[in-house]
């Protein structure tokens, strides 16, 4: 019998155990894993972007790991163009990829027919285009308006903050001279496609979604911070740093020097030298590789940096957690979310105990996988997909909210914010304001004409004591 070959993607947060179940189905499988990673494409910060170990990478072949340099662009066109005939290879000599992620939008371009930019630049548009360097010193805010004068579609459906989507938008027109509406609007056409781009590339997909309690795993997230210090954190980063020291502004906002585990500690890199580390780290090895609380700060004789330091961990901790919430409403949103899309199944793996590995995750998985190679039925159903309560919503309105001074894309988002208790607050007290001041301004002329009635030698009007009276007690309920 011949067994079907499936592409097998884990998905899962940061500290969910995806690099262990990777290395598990290689080795059951025989396959080979692709890291779906924007910041493991670089080459150094091994430690910071949580890199497989040598070892790790010696049990399963690894692709896509240093495959760039820092100083070097590498784009989700680079990745999708480099990552496909990988997988393609796998799939022709029968040996099944393991996509493993990492970063949500590299996935998507493997999983689906969607948009990347193109790196093809018809000579016809370089007179046309602005110059990297150009958009480069533009603001968010200005390359939003430029975006709007080209295509007005994408100008509606991108919020003005988000800087990376509108340059994407950018390039795309300067690049092809067609606008990303009009490209979307295409792929969306395509059998199979729908309001996100085009049809899924490889129907034979399984989805392995690794979960975990959240209390769980912001311990977990946690504990990996202070592992990282005590593998040598502290040295991966100073000599990262002294090499890519003189970088520009900008250069912080893309690449690998955008890494979270890196641009955390920066404020530490900047103040402190190599003298200061040792000392850190001698008192690190003397107490745990752990930081000390707020409380033992406190006390005299410890290593200068050390208060900045922690300040740089606790933000690591603080950003890694709320990078696996924004994993997790991705998954929901994309996969589940999206009943007119083509999705493969999902199936869902508890992480949380740590002994129950085997049973509650491995297994699971291996059964999901062989039954599926076998055309059999695992006894596991995948996750139930439902209708995104945004759909049938204009998704590509633009609305300012002049109360909050807020920017929302969408008919769902716009909806969201108005029911929102944020909203309803801010909208009350700008009444109450209103109000206050209307208020203030009455009692100001009721005054004045009363002074004004006194000057004369006229006596006060019993009217206007009683209309004062009644402003000045409304203000002090306010």
């Amino acid at each position: 019998m011949i067994r079907k070959v499936p592409l097998i993607v884990i998905l899962g947060s940061t500290g969910t155990g995806k690099t262990k179940l990777s290395l598990e189905l290689a080795e059951r499988f025989g396959g080979e894993i692709i890291s779906a990673d924007s910041m493991q494409v670089y080459t150094h910060l091994d430690i910071a972007t949580a890199k497989a170990t040598k070892e790790e990478q010696a049990k399963a072949r690894h692709h896509l790991l240093d495959v760039a340099t820092p100083a070097e662009p590498f784009t989700v066109t680079h990745f999708r163009n480099a990552a496909l005939p990988i997988l393609e290879g796998l799939l022709a000599k029968a040996k099944p990829p393991i996509v493993v992620g990492g970063t949500n939008y590299y996935i998507e371009s493997l999983l689906w027919d969607i948009l990347v930019d193109s790196q093809e630049k018809p000579a016809a548009l370089l007179e046309q285009k602005l110059q990297e360097g150009e958009l480069a010193s533009m603001t968010t805010l200005d390359l939003h308006k430029h975006l709007a004068q080209i295509d007005v579609g994408s100008a509606n459906r991108i919020h003005p903050n988000n800087r990376r989507k509108i340059l994407r938008a950018i390039e795309v027109y300067q690049a092809t001279g067609q606008t990303l509406t009009n490209m979307l609007a295409e792929q969306r056409g395509q059998p199979g496609g729908n309001r996100l781009g085009g049809p899924l590339r490889y129907p034979h997909t399984i989805l392995l979604w690794l979960r975990c309690q959240q209390d769980v795993l912001n311990k977990r997230l946690d504990a990996r911070v202070d592992g990282m210090l005590k593998q040598g954190l502290l040295r991966e980063l100073r000599a990262f740093h002294n090499a890519h020291h003189a970088v520009t502004v900008e250069a912080y906002t893309s690449g690998v020097l955008q890494t979270i585990g890196y641009k955390e500690f920066v404020p530490y890199l900047l103040k402190f030298d190599e003298e200061q580390d040792s000392k850190i780290e001698e008192y690190l090895k003397n107490h745990n590789f752990k930081l000390p609380s707020a409380e033992e700060l406190k006390q005299e004789g410890l290593p200068e940096g050390l208060e900045i330091l922690r300040g740089c961990c606790d933000e690591l901790k603080l950003v890694t957690r709320r990078y696996s919430k924004k994993q997790l409403k991705w998954i929901n949103n994309r996969f589940l979310a999206s009943k007119d899309r083509q999705v493969p199944d999902l199936y869902e793996l508890d992480t949380s105990d740590v002994g129950a590995w085997s049973e509650a995750v491995y297994q699971q998985a291996e059964a999901i996988i062989e039954s599926y190679r076998n055309e059999e039925a695992s006894g596991i159903e995948p996750m139930a997909k439902r209708e995104h309560p945004g759909s049938g919503l204009d998704e590509e309105s633009s609305h300012f909210c002049d109360i909050c001074e807020r920017h929302f894309v969408g008919e769902y988002q716009w909806g969201l914010h108005l029911k929102s208790n944020k909203h309803k607050r801010r909208k009350d007290g700008q009444r109450k304001r209103q109000r206050e001041q209307e208020m203030k301004q009455t009692m100001e002329e009721l005054q004045e004409k009363k002074q004004k009635r006194a000057d004369e030698g006229e006596p006060s009007s019993d009217e206007a004591e009683a209309a004062v009276s009644r402003v000045t007690d409304t203000d002090k309920e306010l």
